[in-house]
């Protein structure tokens, strides 16, 4: 039997390096950690290509960068396709904020699209995009 331990990392697919940090670490105050994507050699770098390929028929990631979110990470890897738009059922990246509130009138100020859920008896969430179009939740205690 497999026993889970605990989350380690999430992984997302992303389209721009720049304007994810300038979302997740701009915009959500995350700070980007080391090992950055694109540390291997060129030479590495093609081998893996060539292994993860023969295997999957999969594209290698050509870029990316790492999140730190608490204990966890969100690996983010510049790779092809995208969702596009906002999905509070499907795939996607919960963030418990700390002041709901003052998330969403960060969001108003820039002019951030969401989709927010009605009032819960328990939470306050609402869902966007990323830069590329990966689905990000906000929520909080409604107690918080």
């Amino acid at each position: 039997m497999i026993k889970v331990k605990r989350m380690d990392h999430v992984a997302v697919r992303i389209d721009d390096v720049e304007a994810t940090a300038a979302f997740y670490s701009g915009l959500l105050g995350l700070p980007r950690v080391a090992p950055e994507m694109g540390t291997m050699t060129p030479a590495e770098m093609n081998e893996f290509r060539a292994i993860l390929q023969s295997r999957t028929e999969t594209p290698i990631a050509t870029g990316g960068m790492w999140i730190q979110v608490g204990d966890n990470q969100i690996h983010m890897m510049k790779s092809e396709g995208g969702q596009g738009h906002i999905n509070p059922f499907g795939a996607h990246l919960a963030l418990e904020v700390e002041d709901f509130a003052a998330a969403r009138q960060s969001l108003d100020e820039r002019g951030v699209p969401y989709v927010e859920a009605p009032d819960g008896p328990t939470t306050h969430q609402l869902w966007l995009l990323d830069p590329s179009g990966n689905t990000v939740e906000l929520w909080a205690d409604r107690d918080a």
